[in-house]
């Protein structure tokens, strides 16, 4: 973490930091846990610089039937990534380390196959942040088209239980 800013799950914090794309040890286990019928929640990386915002984010989508890891510092996203197995980035455009677009062009550099989505209030997104993302969502637009972009994005089969309408 840098300057204590950052929200990560704290199982991940003792793991070690080597990127692999093989799950961690605890992910592992967990996984093992389930009944061969039950997938694994979708694991979202959110990011937006508002803790506030993460925090009613995480609130509402782990609700739905995601884990959700919500982290302000775009570096300490990056770092996450290699944690853990994300299927799916959701970044906030302006933020004051390092723009959305800046960093969905870092996470496609290094995982070009992670779905990317922007979701920004800002009406001021550079058309060249398009190169990087998979979808734009705005902040203020209704909750079950971001729902509906992720189920999309993560091949339709984003949570257990999951109905745009009940966002």
């Amino acid at each position: 973490m840098r300057n204590g800013s950052s929200t990560i799950h704290s199982e991940a914090l003792s793991v070690d930091r080597t990127p692999t794309t093989d799950f961690c040890p605890i992910f592992r286990s967990q996984l093992a846990a389930l009944p061969p019928n039950v997938s694994p929640p979708k694991k979202l990386l959110w990011v937006d610089d508002s803790e506030d915002m993460l925090s009613l984010y995480k609130s509402i989508f782990e609700s739905q039937g995601f884990e959700v890891w919500a982290i302000s510092s775009p570096h300490d996203a990056l770092d996450a990534i290699c944690l853990s197995a994300i299927d799916l980035a959701i970044l906030d455009y302006e933020m004051p380390e390092l723009d959305g677009g800046k960093l969905a062009a870092m996470i496609k550099d290094r995982h070009p196959q992670m779905p990317v989505i922007l979701y920004s209030g800002s009406l001021c997104i550079p058309s060249a942040a398009n190169d990087w993302v998979d979808a734009i969502c705005s902040k203020g637009g209704p909750r079950g088209e971001l729902l509906s972009t992720i189920e999309r994005l993560t091949n339709g089969s984003a949570s257990s239980g999951l109905a745009a309408g009940q966002a």
